[in-house]
């Protein structure tokens, strides 16, 4: 194998240096010439343009609302923010620190946790059906075959729950960390 490689890169250098032109070659010149440049004829914007770029004094605006008061530590909004529909709590840790080094002024950070209430929390797997992959690296399928395409290859020790089995020696699982779903051969996973 290793002679038909060096044999074939051989052909390739050869096929080249014959293509440009062998012993030969002599490569092009070329000469740049520099185009002269021509004069541009100084513009005057029209005047609703010059009108859009004059600066413009700024007007002071004066707030529509006082601000709303917020105790720092709780975080709570006033009453007219809450929301009649949705009365869950959000966890909310507030912190201060100073805004830089040796500064007087202090700063609150502020890091809410959300939690989902419309999702169900994960079921834990049948702690019989957990088997680990026994093979260095096993190839997780489409089907239960070899015929179909490889979704993943999983490391010796991987966690798996077994889905089904479909009885010829192929079971379909479930990925522990990831979720992914696949049939592998079932002497290739640990018995459970």
């Amino acid at each position: 194998m290793g002679k038909f490689i060096i044999g074939t890169f051989g052909i390739l250098a050869w096929t080249f240096y014959v293509l440009s032109g062998g012993a030969s070659f002599t490569p092009e010149t070329r000469v740049a010439a520099a185009v002269p440049a021509q004069p541009v004829a100084e513009q005057t914007p029209p005047a609703d343009v010059v009108a859009l770029i004059t600066p413009v004094a700024p007007e002071t605006v004066e707030p529509a609302q006082a601000p709303v008061d917020v105790d720092p530590v709780t975080m709570t909004p006033p009453p007219a923010i809450e929301s009649a529909q949705d009365t869950t709590p959000i966890a909310v840790s507030a912190t201060t620190s100073s805004a830089f080094a040796g500064s007087d002024t202090n700063v609150i950070g502020i890091a809410p946790s959300f939690t989902s209430l419309s999702a169900p929390a994960p079921a834990s797997p049948d702690m019989t059906a957990l088997r680990e992959v026994a093979g260095r690296a096993v190839n997780m399928r489409e089907g239960p075959d070899t015929s179909y395409a490889v979704l993943d290859t999983l490391p010796q020790g991987t966690q798996t729950e077994v889905i089904e089995s479909d009885g010829t020696g192929w079971v379909r699982v479930r990925v522990v960390g990831t979720g992914q779903m696949g049939w592998m051969a079932e002497r290739l996973l640990t018995n459970g």
